[in-house]
C-alpha cells in the first residue's frame, strides 16, 4: 500500500479511482502544500495541472515521486522532468500507464523495505555490543568475550594503535555483572609520574603540596564496575609494584593515609606494544605481566580482516547519520572495494575519520570513488587482497544474503530513477557497462 497525495485541478480527481488499495490524501485549498508534505511521508504526489508546485513539494521532501497531469503546450515533457517529476502524464490520461507507474513505485517500496529487513537482519547477526565484525577472527573474539564477561577478574587487550581495544573493553564491560557500575578510562601513558599514585589510589587532604581537599582514586571511584588501564605498556616501572599488590590481594592506601582499602573492580590493561619484550628488556615487570595476562584478547589489524571493512563503513556512516541527521544512501560498490584494498594503518580510527570527513562534505545520495582521499582512491589494490571476497564467501554462509542485498540494491536504485541506466550507474558510482553486467548477474 502506497501513501499517496493528491492535488486536484478541480472539485474531483481523475485519478482516484485508480488508486483503490492505497491509502490516499486530498490536498485541498487553503492550506500548505510544502508543510503537508513535509509533516507526512508521501510516496507519490500526484499533480493535475499545478506545475508550478513540483519544486515546492521535492524541497519539502525530496524522496517523494511526482506525478504530473496536464497539457501545457509551453513546456515540453523534458523540461517538466528537470523540475523534478518522475512521470508525465497527458489529458486524456493513459490509465494502464498510470497504473503501471505505480506499481513500479509499489515494487520499489516493496524492495527498499526487503532490502533495510536484511540489512537489520544482516546487522544484528555481525553485532556485539555495539562493535560490528564478520571475519572469523572477530566472531572469535565476540564468543570468547561471552564466555569470560561473567567471571573474569582481568583481562589484557593486545593490538596496534586504532583496532578498538576501548570499544572492546567497553563491551566487555557492557556484558558483565559488572555492567551496573562504572566504567572508569585511564591512559596511562598520559599520568603525571610524580602524582601517578594519587591517580590511582587517591589522596587525603594535607598528603602533599596541593592536596587541598580529600580526593578518590580511580580504584575507588570505580567500586564494583570496571577499570581500564589503556597503555599499560607505559606505566612507569617505578609505579608497576604498587598496582601488582592492587591486583594480587586487591588493597590499597591513599597517600597519606595509613587505612587500608579494598578495590572490588574489575580490571581490563590494554597495550600496542609487544609486552613479553618489554619483559625481556627490563621495562615492564615479569610477575605484573604474568598478573596480568592471564586472559588476552589478540584484536587483528583492519588490514587482516579486509571483510569487516564494508561492514564498518555502514556502521559508521549510519552512526553519523543518526548523530546529525544528515541523509546518506550508502557507499557505492567502488567505492568499498578500493576502502577494502586499502592497508589501514591508522585501523577502525583512521576508517572511522575518513568516512566521517566524506560524510560531512559530501552532497550526494551515495559516497562514490571519487569522494574517497586520493591516497586511497589512488591505491593499487594488494595481492593478497585479490579474491578476498571470494574467500569472504565461501567461509560465510551469509554471502547469499549479501549478494540479495547487493541486487536489491541495485534494483532499487533503478526503479527510483525510472529506468534510466545512466542516471542508475551514476547513483550507483559504477560504468553502464558494470551495470549492465550486474544486471545479466542478477537475472
Amino acid at each position: 500500500m502506497l501513501n499517496v497525495l493528491i492535488v486536484p485541478d478541480g472539485p474531483e480527481s481523475q485519478v482516484q479511482g485508480l488508486l483503490d488499495g492505497n491509502k490516499v490524501d486530498v490536498f485541498e485549498n487553503g492550506g500548505s502544500l510544502f508543510h503537508k508534505v513535509k509533516r507526512n511521508h508521501y510516496h507519490v504526489a500526484v499533480l493535475e495541472g499545478a506545475l508550478e508546485l513540483i519544486p515546492s513539494v521535492k524541497v519539502a521532501d525530496p524522496r517523494v515521486m511526482v506525478f504530473f497531469i496536464g497539457d501545457r503546450d509551453d513546456v515540453d515533457e523534458v523540461e517538466i522532468i528537470a523540475t523534478g517529476a518522475s512521470a508525465v502524464f497527458r489529458t486524456p490520461l493513459d490509465t494502464e500507464r498510470f497504473r503501471a507507474e505505480l506499481e513500479k513505485i509499489g515494487e520499489f517500496v516493496r524492495v527498499k523495505k526487503e532490502t533495510e529487513e536484511l540489512e537489520r537482519a544482516l546487522s544484528e547477526r555481525y553485532t556485539f555490543a555495539g562493535i560490528v565484525g564478520r571475519n572469523p577472527r572477530m566472531l572469535e573474539i565476540f564468543d570468547y568475550l561471552r564466555r569470560i564477561a561473567p567471571y573474569f577478574k582481568t583481562v589484557t587487550v593486545l593490538g596496534e594503535t586504532g583496532v578498538g581495544k576501548e570499544e572492546i573493553a567497553r563491551a566487555l564491560h557492557s556484558i558483565s555483572p559488572s555492567s551496573r557500575h562504572p566504567f572508569i578510562a585511564c591512559n596511562c601513558g598520559a599520568l603525571n609520574e610524580h602524582l601517578i599514585e594519587s591517580d590511582f589510589f587517591g589522596h587525603k587532604r594535607g598528603a602533599f603540596t596541593g592536596a587541598i581537599t580529600d580526593k578518590a582514586g580511580i580504584f575507588e571511584a570505580a567500586g564494583e564496575g570496571t577499570v581500564f588501564l589503556d597503555e599499560i605498556g607505559d606505566l612507569p616501572l617505578s609505579f608497576q609494584p604498587h598496582l601488582l599488590r592492587v591486583l594480587q590481594n586487591g588493597d590499597f592506601r591513599k597517600v597519606g593515609s595509613n587505612a587500608p582499602l579494598k578495590a572490588r573492580c574489575r580490571v581490563i590493561a590494554a597495550t600496542n606494544r609487544d609486552l613479553g619484550r618489554e619483559v625481556r628488556e627490563k621495562r615492564f615487570r615479569e610477575d605484573l605481566y604474568f598478573r596480568l595476562t592471564p586472559l588476552v584478547v589478540q584484536v587483528p589489524p583492519l588490514k587482516e580482516r579486509p571483510d569487516d571493512i564494508a561492514l564498518l563503513s555502514r556502521h559508521i556512516l549510519a552512526r553519523f547519520q543518526r548523530r546529525t541527521g544528515k541523509s546518506i544512501r550508502g557507499i557505492a560498490i567502488p567505492a568499498q572495494k578500493s576502502l577494502m584494498s586499502y592497508d589501514w594503518p591508522g585501523n577502525v580510527r583512521e576508517l572511522e575519520n575518513v568516512i566521517e570527513h566524506i560524510a560531512i562534505l559530501t552532497n550526494e545520495e551515495f559516497i562514490g570513488l571519487e569522494d574517497l582521499p586520493s591516497h586511497i582512491r589512488d591505491n593499487p589494490a594488494k595481492e593478497e587482497r585479490k579474491g578476498a571476497e571470494q574467500k569472504m564467501d565461501n567461509a560465510d554462509p551469509a554471502s547469499t544474503q549479501l549478494d540479495a542485498l547487493i541486487r536489491n540494491h541495485i534494483r532499487a536504485v533503478l526503479m527510483q530513477c525510472n529506468g534510466n541506466k545512466s542516471r542508475a550507474a551514476r547513483a550507483l558510482g559504477i560504468s553502464r557497462r558494470t551495470l549492465f553486467r550486474k544486471i545479466e548477474e542478477s537475472m
